[in-house]
C-alpha cells in the first residue's frame, strides 16, 4: 500500500474524470508515437489521431459505467471479447461479457466512479496511463487507472436481507483501485472495439464517499462457473 502526496490524489481523480486535457494528451501521445514509429510525419499524425480516438472511447466507457448504462458498455466490445474480473474469465459479448455487466455488475451496483479511499491511493507510478497503437492502425493496447465502487448482493435469505432488497439495498459495496489493461481492434466497419479487458485490482477497502477513514478488506475470488452460478464466469483463473 502506498500513500501519495496530496497533489497526487487530485491528479488521480482528474485522470479518472474528464481525463487529461487534449493538449497534454497530444504531447504525451506524440512522445510515445515518436518512440515507436519510423520517422514518417504522416504516420505519426495518423497514430496520434487513433490514440486520441481511443482515449475518447475509454472516456465514453467510463461515463457509461458510471451511469449504469450497461447495454452501451456491452456494445463497445468485439463479438469474441474477453473480460477478466476477480478471478473469472467472461467470454463472448453476447454471453459472458453481457452476463458480467448486465447481470453481475447491475446486481452489485458495480462500476461507478468512486474517489480513492483515504490512505489507499495508488502509487504515482501506477497512475500513469498509456496507449500504444500498432503501425497498421488496426489494433492497440492501453492501460488506464480506475477507482470504482464494487459490490455483491448479500447471499443470506434472512428477513432483514429480504426487506433490504425490497428497498433496493441488500448489497455489500466497497472501493477498489487498480488498472484497466485493454486490447483493442477495429471491426469490419473500422470502429474500435474492446477485444480484452482485464481488471487488475491492486487495492480494496471498506469505504463510503465522505468518510475520513477506510479499512482494508479481502474479497473472495469467483469460485463457481456458469451455469452453476447464473452470473458466473465461463472459466476460472
Amino acid at each position: 500500500m502506498s500513500i501519495l502526496q496530496p497533489n497526487s490524489r487530485r491528479y488521480f481523480i482528474t485522470r479518472l474524470g474528464a481525463g487529461a486535457s487534449a493538449a497534454a494528451a497530444s504531447v504525451a501521445g506524440m512522445r510515445r508515437s515518436e518512440a515507436r514509429v519510423p520517422d514518417d510525419p504522416a504516420l505519426r499524425a495518423a497514430l496520434l489521431e487513433e490514440e486520441m480516438a481511443l482515449r475518447k472511447f475509454h472516456q465514453s466507457f467510463e461515463r457509461a459505467m458510471d451511469k449504469g448504462l450497461h447495454e452501451d458498455v456491452i456494445g463497445m466490445f468485439a463479438d469474441d471479447a474477453t473480460v477478466v474480473f476477480n478471478g473469472g474469465v467472461f467470454n463472448g459479448r453476447s454471453q459472458g461479457v453481457s452476463r458480467l455487466f448486465r447481470d453481475r455488475f447491475a446486481a452489485g451496483k458495480s462500476g461507478g466512479r468512486m474517489e480513492p479511499a483515504p490512505g489507499f491511493e495508488l502509487a504515482a507510478g501506477q497512475q500513469q496511463d498509456s496507449v500504444a497503437v500498432a503501425t497498421d492502425r488496426k489494433s492497440a493496447t492501453a492501460v488506464f487507472p480506475y477507482s470504482i465502487q464494487v459490490g455483491e448482493p448479500f447471499e443470506t435469505e434472512s428477513s432483514l436481507a429480504a426487506m433490504a432488497r425490497l428497498h433496493g439495498e441488500g448489497v455489500r459495496t466497497w472501493w477498489e483501485g487498480g488498472l484497466y489493461r485493454l486490447s483493442y481492434r477495429k471491426d469490419a466497419d473500422g470502429r474500435w472495439k474492446i477485444g480484452r479487458l482485464e481488471y487488475d485490482t491492486l487495492v480494496r477497502a471498506d469505504y463510503r464517499p465522505g468518510r475520513r477513514y477506510a479499512l482494508p478488506i479481502s474479497v473472495a475470488r469467483l469460485a463457481m462457473r456458469f451455469p452453476a452460478d447464473e452470473q458466473g464466469p465461463d472459466e476460472l483463473v
